[in-house]
């Protein structure tokens, strides 16, 4: 069916179906089945067009406000061809994307919310997800980020003194399915650090599924192949097919219907340290655990240093494109990951630290993956 929300003004769309009538009639001919066929043309494009509609809903009172901040920042990331394979694909990720100032404003470790980093060109999140706690007491304590919701009550955002304290699972993925519905071409994962009951995560991504009337996600069933025999499919793929999410569980090592047991699938280095001797050797759970055959996809983290307060953490040096460069290129030819370059580069503070290099006239990592997403003609 055509789409003619990609053909510009009404004008074009006009012109578009003018043409179109005379090809079916060898001249313009109104006829009851010229006038059906128009009819049915405009109907599927006003379908489309309220497919794609954002949800914002009403407990949402800061959506407006966050998108038009995250417009105005510059999205540094290139779009790879629909030619590349999930498994080349290289892109920049997010830790603890859900550790933003309104939410962490003491120990914050992104600048902006979740749209703003994708806005700036991040195609990867990691997201703490805990189950719904009844009491204040224990939420604060634990330091819960994403929480699940009540059933129920999706619309809750935890409060404090009328302030927003945490944030639900549906308070996020909603704005990430608007991303995706307006950015047909972005592919997006996420690594859910799940300390959530899975039954309970997978019950709130089916309501988040209901309420947009959109589904994006990358489900076990929908790539047999990956399970099989590690193999994925391309971007152009994903793109065609609109299955541009792929969520992955750190914890829980199993399949779901919506999820992907990082273990089976990535190789995961030791982060949290800068130390080259340790950076390069594959993290201990992910050595021990999983399905090693059908692991083609690398994750590479860099903190900095393993300091506990995020201030010691230098997301500026980590982000340098040389110094990410001369790690991951030393790491390859130390044989990490059997010797296959990462895939994700999970960072903090990426917006300040992309902001500062460029004022400084200096690459980032986004340069990097933009290089390496570049396929090279043999």
């Amino acid at each position: 069916m055509l789409n003619l929300a990609f053909w510009g003004d009404n004008t074009v769309k006009l012109q578009l179906v003018i043409w179109l009538l005379k090809l079916r009639g060898g001249a313009m001919r109104f006829t009851i089945q010229n006038i059906f066929f128009f009819v049915v043309l405009l109907g599927a494009n006003m379908q489309l067009k309220a497919a794609l509609a954002p949800y914002i809903p009403s407990y949402d009172d800061r959506y407006e406000a966050d998108l038009r901040q995250a417009k105005d920042d510059k999205d540094y990331f290139h779009e790879p061809v629909n030619e590349l394979n999930y498994a080349q694909y290289h892109y920049v990720g997010a830790h603890a994307a859900e550790k933003y100032p309104r939410f962490f404003p003491e120990y914050a470790l992104q600048e902006q919310t979740i749209l703003g980093l994708l806005a700036t060109g991040t195609r990867g999140l990691m997201i703490s997800i805990y189950d719904w706690s009844v009491t204040w007491k224990t939420i604060i304590n634990e330091g819960v980020s994403i929480l699940c919701s009540h059933p129920a009550k999706e619309s809750a955002v935890f409060r404090k003194n009328g302030k927003p304290l945490y944030q639900t699972l549906h308070y996020e993925m909603n704005r990430i399915f608007n991303f995706l519905k307006s950015h047909p071409k972005a592919v997006i994962t996420i690594f859910f650090d799940d300390y959530a009951d899975t039954t309970k995560m997978s019950r709130d991504i089916k309501e988040i599924i209901m309420k947009n009337d959109y589904d994006p996600i990358l489900k076990p069933s929908d790539w047999p192949l990956a399970q099989q025999k590690g193999e994925w499919p391309t971007l152009g793929w994903m793109r065609s097919n609109n299955k541009r999410l792929v969520m992955f569980t750190q914890t829980y090592t199993e399949h779901t219907n919506v999820t992907w047991p990082v273990k089976n699938y990535f190789w995961e280095n030791v982060y949290g340290t800068m130390n080259e001797s340790l950076v390069c050797t594959e993290e201990k759970e992910s050595d021990l655990e999983g399905s090693k055959k059908n692991r083609h996809l690398v994750s590479f983290g860099c903190y900095g240093s393993v300091a506990v307060s995020p201030d010691a953490r230098d997301s500026k040096y980590c982000f340098d494109y040389d110094v990410a460069k001369d790690i991951t290129l030393g790491c390859q030819k130390k044989n990490f990951a059997r010797g296959k370059l990462f895939n994700v580069y999970w960072a903090d503070h990426i917006i300040n630290a992309a902001t500062a290099l460029t004022r400084e006239k200096k690459k980032t990592v986004f340069d990097y993956v933009n290089e390496l997403n570049v396929i090279k003609k043999k």
